[in-house]
């Protein structure tokens, strides 16, 4: 096994020493040398609890990776102990340290170029990905290797009903959540050390054609649990998540409801509508360049995200 991630093979130090200067204006990622300085204690007091697993491997395990665990843990030293030993039981179940996927686009799973994955059997996650995810329903892109992962989801081509759940296995559906927050997280963790700062995802939510009939009650419980339990595998890879395109009385209860919802979850989530409106617009500057942002959220691209060039 390699001494420190496969991603970051030939790129030393693993740690930066200096911070990249903002990509723009409105690049505001922190230092990730700022945070680690300012949570060292508890840093090192979460590798004082972990470094006796068998699995634990310092030059991998550093003070980036446990950083993300303690702020998803919002610093409370021991349940991010718990967190981090049961990531690394399930990256070696799954055998997650042994391929860097960054040129493997997700969303081209289905076209059958890959070969096997180190934790699904190929066949059947190229069948989960074309049952559920036909066309542009999910699509994962790195638009600029200084930033970080923009994904596109096209929720009215997402196929969740009931039908369509019951042609694919727990292991099928799971297959899928694995490949895109693996493929996620390698890419900001390689992001985050080569640039100094500190990255994280953003998720793009188009309704159009949306329909809360399209959706059955089972296949959102499976997909709850498996969401759960990638985001406590997985710590710290959304900083935001925008929903686009929204029908009218989606803008109207958010309009009532977003004076009341807590700080945090306003952080998180936004309903906007970039194309018309150049302030909601500038919200996605922090994620992605005018030049990368396709024509249909108001920005230049005109190319769709899914014919994209991976990095």
């Amino acid at each position: 096994m390699p001494s420190s991630w496969i991603w970051m093979k030939g790129i030393t130090p693993t740690i930066p020493t200096q911070v990249m200067d903002p990509v723009g204006d409105d690049d505001q990622r922190p230092s990730v040398l700022d945070l680690i300085a300012e949570h060292d204690t508890n840093i090192q007091e979460l590798a004082s609890l972990v470094q006796e697993d068998p699995l634990y491997e310092p030059e991998k395990h550093d003070a980036i990776f446990l950083l993300r665990f303690l702020l998803s843990h919002k610093q409370n030293v021991k349940r991010a102990s718990k967190a981090v030993k049961a990531t690394l039981v399930f990256r070696k179940e799954y055998r997650l340290d042994e391929r860097d996927i960054r040129h493997l686009v997700p969303h081209k799973i289905q076209d059958g170029e890959y070969g096997e994955m180190p934790f699904a059997k190929t066949d059947n996650l190229q069948n989960a990905w074309k049952t559920r995810s036909p066309e542009d329903a999910i699509v994962f892109t790195i638009p600029d290797p200084k930033r970080g992962v923009v994904a596109f989801l096209n929720i009215g081509n997402l196929k969740n009903d009931s039908k369509t759940a019951k042609k694919l296995t727990v292991d099928d559906v799971a297959s899928v959540f694995i490949l895109t927050s693996e493929w996620a997280h390698q890419w900001l963790d390689y992001v985050t050390r080569t640039t100094g700062r500190f990255t994280k995802s953003v998720r793009l939510i188009d309704f159009s054609n949306f329909s809360i009939f399209q959706n059955s009650r089972e296949a959102t419980k499976r997909d709850g649990k498996i969401m759960d339990m990638m985001e406590d595998i997985y710590p710290q890879l959304l900083q935001a998540l925008f929903i686009y395109n929204a029908p009218n009385w989606i803008h109207s209860a958010w309009a009532i409801f977003r004076p009341i919802m807590p700080k945090r979850i306003i952080a998180k989530i936004d309903i906007i509508d970039p194309k018309n409106n150049q302030k909601e617009k500038e919200k996605l500057l922090a994620f992605l360049s005018d030049e990368n942002m396709p024509v249909t959220m108001g920005g230049s691209n005109t190319t769709s995200p899914r014919d994209w060039e991976s990095q």
